[in-house]
């Protein structure tokens, strides 16, 4: 997350569970590199679940590359973009997005962090986004959808709030 500029959300149609990768360029290489990570993660964990589509805007450097196009075309995975300047065609992301980063910049802005920790405040609100429960599946958390169960939450604090390191007397 060090250094990164900007994040991508792979999104799961099912359950809206979402993961977000953080990159520090908007470069297909570096873009193909972390879809192949989610590919990886997803085959490894659910491996009677593949990917079956990759919807996405119709970015013509980062998806729309001979590269990308033939990892999906090897793997069985249907490439469908959205029509050029129709971003409301893949509201589900543009959504998520959007519900990101007003959660983080909440986040930043009541904890008085300065913009490095912006990076964690998007991950703390994919994280919280996937425990709270949500109209489109029904009131159930993208979570519960994914992984059967209902999460536990006792483990959350606020973001931002004060630690204290504890150093043993011996050092």
């Amino acid at each position: 997350m060090a250094g990164a500029c900007y994040f991508i959300v792979y999104i799961d149609d099912f359950s809206r569970y979402t993961w977000v990768y953080f990159l520090r360029t908007k470069t297909a290489d570096e873009v193909t590199s972390r879809f192949q990570e989610f590919q990886h993660l997803v085959e490894k964990q659910w491996p009677d679940w593949p990917i079956k589509r990759f919807r996405c805007e119709n970015g013509k450097g980062e998806y729309d590359n001979g590269f990308f196009r033939g990892i999906l075309r090897v793997s069985g995975i249907s490439y469908e973009p959205s029509p050029p300047y129709t971003q409301h065609k893949n509201g589900v992301s543009e959504r998520m997005i959007r519900t990101l980063v007003t959660k983080a910049r909440a986040m930043m802005i009541d904890s008085c962090l300065d913009d490095p920790f912006w990076a964690e405040a998007i991950n703390t609100a994919s994280y919280l986004h996937a425990r709270s429960p949500s109209r489109s599946i029904e009131g159930k958390t993208p979570f519960q959808m994914l992984f059967g169960k209902a999460p536990d939450i006792s483990h959350l604090r606020r973001f931002g709030c004060v630690v204290y390191r504890l150093i043993p007397k011996e050092l």
